[in-house]
């Protein structure tokens, strides 16, 4: 039987972990809030992007009793089948908003009225842009490299590739992309493999600031037609990628859906090997 005392003790650190975490995030800053919801994804403060504009949306919603509420079914359960008329004024480039479950109501209200009470002009993007990569874990060589080191490399230029996000969403191509292979940069790193097979155990992670993950296998990067789009950029359409992207970036267009492998503010790639 489980000592009383003990059991108090595992109950009230539970507790008191509990409250931390709903405490963190009820202090959560709402432009990191919008950014883990995916909502930077597709709209920025006065820039029609995927979806329209924070701003456009501010002045929308600002007069109506219940905006935040609307604001707020919205976000949650989406805009479909036929959206709110964004794109048909120009304000977006898909038609309606796929539902976003995960958010829960009481983070989609403080997101609708971050928005509204700021008018629209949000921050957010600025705050995880990406100036340096670093590479490390299971190498030779950890190096960090900034956008000026990866133009020394050899260049890949992409041309427009589709970007279908998880849900299978259109979010319209990538134009133009400019940058190197991931596996060229693991190859200057120099993989340590000290064991024929290790590398069939290896993992690459690749991390952006805000925290956002995806993995690769080495297999995938260095064995298959995935490695060969495979790339970290750096340019747009012969421009620097801006705040909602970069500096630094990647994205793995051989993918069938390409979103859920497109990291923004890229920042580091990880060497992991995941089994012995």
């Amino acid at each position: 039987m489980a000592n009383p005392v003990s059991r108090n003790l595992a109950a009230g650190l539970l507790f008191f972990l509990v409250a931390l975490t709903s405490s963190a995030y009820a202090a959560e800053d709402p432009g990191e809030l919008a950014q883990r919801s995916g909502c930077l994804a597709c709209h920025t403060s006065d820039t029609t992007k995927i979806g329209p504009p924070f701003k456009a949306v501010a002045q929308k919603y600002a007069h109506q009793t219940n905006g935040a509420q609307v604001m707020a079914d919205h976000i949650i359960g989406g805009t479909e089948p036929n959206g709110v008329g964004w794109m048909k004024e120009g304000k977006a480039n898909l038609p309606a908003m796929p539902p976003n479950g995960y958010v829960s109501r009481e983070n989609a209200v403080r997101l609708a009225k971050w928005i509204l009470e700021s008018g629209g002009m949000t921050h957010g993007n600025e705050k995880f842009v990406s100036q340096h990569l670093e590479i490390a874990g299971l190498i030779k060589h950890p190096i960090t490299l900034d956008v000026g080191d990866l133009k020394k490399l050899a260049q890949q230029s992409i041309g427009d590739t589709p970007l279908t996000c998880q849900s299978g969403a259109d979010m319209g191509k990538t134009g133009k992309l400019q940058g190197v292979l991931l596996r060229d940069v693991l190859e200057r790193a120099d993989v340590i493999s000290k064991a024929h097979n290790d590398v069939k155990k290896i993992i690459v992670v690749a991390t952006a600031t805000d925290g956002y993950k995806v993995v690769f296998s080495w297999s995938e990067l260095f064995n298959s037609p995935v490695g060969q789009g495979v790339v970290i950029f750096f340019q747009r359409d012969g421009k620097a990628l801006d705040d909602d992207e970069g500096r630094i970036a990647l994205i793995s267009t051989q993918d069938i859906r390409t979103g859920p492998r497109h990291v923004k503010w890229l920042n580091k790639i990880e060497v992991i090997k995941v089994v012995d």
